[in-house]
């Protein structure tokens, strides 16, 4: 799996490994790595082959469940997710002038913890939140060992569980591609109330041609409804059969603009976008506040 190398230096840290040992000094020490070996490392738990390591760290997601969130597991999905980290890490730098080391970071519908066990490749545990408004999904991080970080959030959410805590840094990676407007509006108003001044706040959303890809909107003949409408409001969603949540059907599929976010949030600037070949029709959208 590893390279000798690296499967070298994973050994001199077993060696080293005490019953003292925290989870946040592990990964100090983890953070010589790569990325993308630290990454292996985190989805390998637990690995017979370092069990001191696998004590002190999280346990990975069943692939069933890696699955069942995002549609693939093991190093396929690890890709996409390295692609995404390393696209954040780069334009926080770019955009802030101040690294990812050490910041304070919000992992807004962090699932199963995919996302977040990466991030701490740059900040300690106690720095690094997780919310979700699926009770299933923290119910995972916790059997899984990410912590009390992990916090069950609203599906319309008008304030986080987290105090008064805000953030260098939040991300919603496959969240606003999924949410109704009433939802978008509601969660994007929040998530700036928790954004740091000079905070970077990180999305993802999917452009017109993702509805020639949508199973949903091909089996309902409504490819070519879901793009007009796109195209002339900015905004598009395609409800999911789910309960409502306080009148509103909150999850589906979801394809907006630019301009729609720029006029629906005057308080927002858009920096600049990103994407990854890997994911093609999932499109990173880097903001922040102008008041």
């Amino acid at each position: 799996m590893f390279l000798e190398h690296i499967d070298q230096e994973l050994r001199r840290i077993e060696s080293r490994i005490s019953e003292s040992t925290s989870q946040d000094e592990l990964l100090r020490e983890l953070r010589h790595l790569g990325l993308e070996d630290f990454g292996l490392l985190l989805i390998s738990m637990p690995n017979p082959a370092y069990p001191g390591i696998s004590r002190i760290l999280p346990r990975m997601a069943a692939d069933d469940i890696q699955r069942s969130w995002t549609g693939n597991s093991g190093e396929t999905l690890l890709k996409q997710t390295c692609a995404f980290v390393r696209s954040v890490a780069h334009n926080f730098c770019r955009f802030t002038g101040k690294t990812l080391d050490n910041a304070n970071i919000l992992d807004f519908g962090c699932g199963y913890g995919r996302i977040a066990r990466l991030m701490y490749h740059f900040s300690d545990t106690d720095k690094v939140v997780g919310v979700d408004p699926w009770q299933q999904s923290i119910d995972i991080c916790h059997a899984d060992g990410l912590g009390p970080n992990f916090l069950l959030s609203e599906y319309l959410p008008q304030d986080l569980p987290v105090g008064d805590r805000r953030f260098d840094l939040i991300y919603a990676f496959s969240v606003f591609t999924h949410l109704s407007e009433r939802a978008t509006r509601a969660s994007m108003q929040t998530l700036l109330r928790y954004l740091k001044p000079d905070g970077l706040l990180v999305i993802t959303i999917r452009p017109v041609e993702y509805w020639f890809h949508d199973p949903g909107a091909r089996q309902l003949e409504k490819v070519q409804q879901q793009i007009d409408v796109h195209r002339e409001k900015g905004f598009s969603f395609l409800p999911h059969n789910r309960p409502a949540v306080d009148g509103d059907i909150t999850y589906g599929d979801t394809s907006m603009t630019f301009e729609w976010i720029r006029n629906a949030f005057p308080d927002i600037e858009v920096l600049g976008t990103d994407r990854s070949m890997d994911d093609a029709l999932q499109s990173y959208v880097f903001l922040r506040r102008t008041a």
